[in-house]
């Protein structure tokens, strides 16, 4: 019990050096992203971990997959400090993880207190990075979901006589309350070609973005065609339509067969429920 309070004695006495070592430090960073992740509180502190302890650059080949994640989920421009605040988040759990282990452990006074304190410590952040990769996978299926009907409206616009800079600009202002994915980028690509950026560079921009294969497959048939017009843009453009259709009836597919595998498990818990109601009589009469 000695020990473990010794063990939290300094851990606490570490957290209140670090908090005044990194007071007013990272006020900026902190009020920027407050509210999009969690133990805000704590961030200083932890972001003074990670720089002071060089974490990213001594884990290069974790970050990166961190970090291309986030280059999916919030674009290139801000996709390094969203890194930086994820992994502080990650080093705040960890700190919270120890201090409730020592603490349970000296209240109980038991080494299976600290091992079970320990072992949540270590999957948490396991579980949050796997979050991050359902948070990543569910975003490009929500595109995929989309992209179809937004090619569609693109060839009837176009075949109606508007250029395809115009059949975008009209696709967003008719879902202009949406928040899916792919029209917040929609949107943002749209503002660029009202503030007359040139159109490949807008499109390829949107393609980075979006990050998905099918995207760069929309916006290169959508580049290699738009000068010639007519057609040939129509052709390719419902070609690839038919494509994307096939591919998010593979998406719900999918999504329908994730549903019924996460209910077996429910499922077993109703028929064992099921069974002890029913058998119970039974073995009383016994």
């Amino acid at each position: 019990m000695i020990v473990y309070g010794a063990f939290l004695a300094v851990l606490i006495v570490t957290y209140f050096l670090l908090s005044i070592a990194s007071r007013n430090k990272y006020t900026h960073l902190v009020e920027e992203f407050d509210g999009k992740y969690s133990l805000m509180f704590m961030a200083p502190v932890s972001l003074h971990v990670l720089f002071k302890l060089q974490v990213m650059e001594r884990f290069h080949s974790q970050v990166a997959h961190i970090q291309q994640k986030m280059i999916s989920l919030y674009g290139t421009k801000d996709a390094l400090q969203h890194t930086r605040m994820f992994i502080a988040q990650l080093v705040s759990i960890v700190l919270v993880g120890l201090l409730g282990s020592f603490l349970l452990a000296m209240l109980q006074n038991d080494h299976v207190m600290l091992m079970v304190g320990l072992m949540f410590s270590i999957l948490l952040p396991t579980v949050m990075i796997n979050q991050l990769n359902n948070k990543e996978k569910e975003r490009k299926n929500q595109i995929l979901m989309e992209l179809p009907e937004v090619v569609n409206k693109i060839i009837l616009l176009v075949n109606a006589g508007e250029t395809v800079q115009q059949a975008i600009v009209r696709c967003v202002e008719l879902k202009q309350d949406s928040e899916s994915p792919l029209y917040l980028e929609l949107k943002v690509a749209v503002n660029k070609l009202t503030s007359n950026e040139p159109f490949p560079n807008v499109l390829n921009e949107f393609s980075k973005k979006c990050s998905i294969q099918e995207v760069s497959i929309f916006t290169t048939t959508v580049l290699l065609n738009y000068r010639k017009g007519g057609q040939d843009l129509i052709l390719s453009l419902r070609e690839l339509s038919h494509t994307l259709w096939e591919k998010r009836k593979n998406v719900s597919k999918t999504k329908g067969e994730e549903a019924s595998s996460k209910l077996v498990f429910p499922l077993i818990l109703i028929f064992v429920a099921v069974m002890i109601i029913v058998g119970y009589p039974a073995l009383t009469i016994l």
